[in-house]
């Protein structure tokens, strides 16, 4: 059992700052039923920022448990199990998000998904078993009184076949594996590492989440040219880890500055060639 498949998005019918996640997990189909999900929500660095359960609105699902040891053994294969689940994010998990994207060299958001998986455990097994007429075996007719007549016995006999079937629609008597328990609870943890890209994280997310619109600028690093811009643009960055928003506004003015001049100075050259 395990996560195939994550894709996070921000979750605008909650009146919370919400991400819900589309999460695919793989099982095996007739061995196990998945019966519950829910976890937690960690940040890169292992902090935990959220409880995480199943959305309540997701369909019933319906799983079928069976027994090994039969002609359908070969139906017993991968199946994918998926739910949507939610994680509400308080002012201080999305704080400590925000530290640690400004943290990451690409600003990336990056989270790590922790799933408790509830799930049902088939531990049946098909005990073969075999209709013989007492006459085949030169025995006499076997009369069994039923609840209407009298009906014709069989003897019931016990030999291994691993294709084993059946036309009889109540003759498929199972075993518990090597005990009598048929059928166990079991809970697995499952993670999944989950990265959204700064772009998306700006323009999707931080939005939805309340975190307000960012106005995005790309400046050229090149060979350090316009060195000063960046050493303004890094103090705007730590003034903002800081909630200093009026740091914020000086150091990004004064890049606009730095900017301007060199625009200038690069058209007055451009004139004064031609």
């Amino acid at each position: 059992m395990e996560i195939k498949n994550v894709e996070p998005k921000p979750y605008e019918k909650s009146a919370l700052p919400s991400i819900i996640f589309e999460v695919e997990i793989s099982h095996v189909k007739y061995q196990e039923a998945i019966i519950g999900v829910n976890g937690w929500l960690e940040t890169d660095d292992g902090k935990v920022i959220a409880s995480i359960n199943e959305h309540i609105y997701e369909k019933q699902k319906a799983s079928e448990i069976g027994a090994r040891g039969s002609k359908f053994d070969s139906k017993f294969k991968e199946e994918i199990y998926r739910t949507r689940i939610i994680a509400q994010l308080s002012k201080q998990a999305l704080d400590y998000i925000e530290k640690r994207r400004m943290a990451d060299k690409k600003g990336d958001v990056k989270l790590n998904l922790c799933l408790n998986v509830k799930y049902l455990q088939s531990r049946a097994v098909i005990s073969e078993s075999f209709l013989i007429d007492p006459k085949e075996i030169d025995l006499r007719e076997i009369r069994i009184s039923t609840s209407r007549r009298y009906e014709s016995g069989k003897i019931v006999a016990y030999a291994y076949d691993p294709d084993f079937s059946t036309s009889y629609t109540n003759r498929w008597i199972i075993s518990g594996y090597e005990s009598p328990i048929f059928l166990e609870v079991r809970e697995q943890l499952l993670k999944k590492d989950i990265r959204i890209h700064s772009s998306d994280w700006i323009h999707d997310y931080a939005p939805n989440l309340g975190m307000g619109e960012y106005f995005a600028v790309e400046i050229p690093k090149g060979e350090k040219v316009i060195k000063e811009a960046w050493d303004y643009v890094e103090k705007a960055e730590e003034c903002f880890r800081t909630w200093d928003t009026k740091g914020v506004f000086a150091n990004c003015r004064e890049v606009g500055k730095v900017l301007d001049n060199l625009y200038s100075a690069h058209l007055d050259i451009n004139y004064l060639r031609i």
